[in-house]
């Protein structure tokens, strides 16, 4: 398909062919603020973030024969499972009186209740696995890949004076081929912090700054840093507008409660049904000054997300598709209604809130958390 997209091109003959090459890249970690003296109560929730890095790496050299580079961000979907079921936790889904608890989530976040009783032990230990699934997402050139990890909540249960608490140490690793097949068997690799997709060169100080992104209205530019300025090589992507939108329809939410919030495209679910819709929401074009253009159909180029809030806590800062966050406590009523903002920025190198785009907007009304049966 490569091939073909290289050679249908409708450009007169005297423009520059471009042979060029196609790689992923995929790194997961942690997201945490855990260490060694952050203790739990006994029925304290684990809140816990990815950090999930997924790419395409277009690579040419130019007439002039400078390399370039283009990292295209390009979409996931992650999938959480406990192993063993509810009997070793569960996660939670909603809010408030509305919430649920099932032993599966998707997103890049979750909120895992790990299933601990009071022990009359000074020290307990306990293991859980987590099993991740994620999928980056194919396109006319390349097919759907799928990752398999595991998430291991290593627990330490202590006991002192009647209380019971708990300290937390987390690692991910990626399930070995024969894993696939076989959830139960736990051959690990013994890297504790992230995994690079061995197909892509492992040298991360490479891949963190390789090129710039410029927006105007619907197009988007990538641009490599090591670049001919004669040639102009670029990546064009055209999209209709981003229209991701804060998935929370309450409009209430409890005093000090912890809650997972979610962005979604509004366009998911046509894409999924129409493929030709898909394809027509975004393209991407590459070419440059007299080369020829290469368009490079259905890659979902994923911009990066972030999150506001005028109170309470964002756990693991503002970034990402999921917010864990923690809703104000009563000495904040009087600042409801609370106001959480979502903005975007297909630049993944920028942290800079000032420079990403609104999106969507909510308000909601901070309750008092509802007095206990009998109380």
């Amino acid at each position: 398909m490569l091939e073909n997209s290289k050679k249908n091109n409708y450009e007169p003959s005297d423009k520059i062919p471009l042979e060029f090459d196609i790689q992923r890249y995929l790194d997961v970690n942690l997201t945490s603020s855990f260490d060694d003296t952050y203790y739990f109560g006994i029925k304290d929730a684990i809140p816990i973030t990815l950090n999930v890095e997924s790419f395409i790496l277009i690579k040419t050299n130019c007439q002039h024969n400078i390399h370039h580079i283009f990292k295209l961000p390009v979409k996931t979907e992650i999938k959480w499972k406990i192993k063993g079921g509810t009997d070793n936790g569960a996660f939670k889904i909603g809010g408030g009186m509305d919430a649920e608890f099932f032993a599966r989530d998707y997103g890049d976040s979750v909120i895992f209740y790990p299933k601990l009783n009071n022990t009359t032990k000074d020290t307990t230990y306990k293991n859980i696995s987590i099993y991740l699934t994620i999928n980056q997402l194919g396109s006319t050139l390349f097919d759907q890949q799928e990752y398999r990890f595991v998430v291991n909540v290593n627990i330490l249960i202590t006991r002192k004076l009647l209380k019971t608490n708990y300290r937390v140490k987390m690692f991910v690793s990626k399930l070995d081929n024969d894993d696939h097949n076989d959830e139960n068997n736990n051959k690990l690799y013994n890297d504790d912090s992230s995994i690079l997709n061995s197909n892509i060169p492992s040298k991360r100080d490479d891949l963190k700054s390789i090129g710039k992104v410029e927006q105007d209205g619907n197009l988007i530019l990538f641009k490599s840093f090591n670049s001919c300025k004669i040639c102009n090589l670029m990546v064009i992507v055209k999209s209709n507008k981003t229209s991701f939108f804060i998935k929370f329809f309450k409009k209430h939410l409890i005093t000090t409660e912890i809650i997972k919030i979610s962005a979604e495209c509004n366009n998911n679910t046509t894409a999924k049904k129409n493929s030709n819709t898909y394809n027509n929401n975004n393209y991407v074009l590459f070419t440059g000054t007299n080369y020829k253009k290469y368009f490079l159909d259905g890659i979902k180029i994923e911009p990066r997300l972030f999150w506001e809030s005028n109170s309470g806590k964002l756990v693991y800062g503002n970034l990402g598709h999921s917010l864990i966050y923690y809703t104000p406590g009563e000495d904040d009523l009087l600042k409801s209604p609370l106001t959480i903002n979502l903005y975007f920025q297909y630049d993944h190198s920028l942290e800079d809130l000032q420079q990403a785009i609104l999106l969507d907007s909510k308000k909601f009304w901070i309750l008092r958390q509802p007095p206990l049966m009998g109380g």
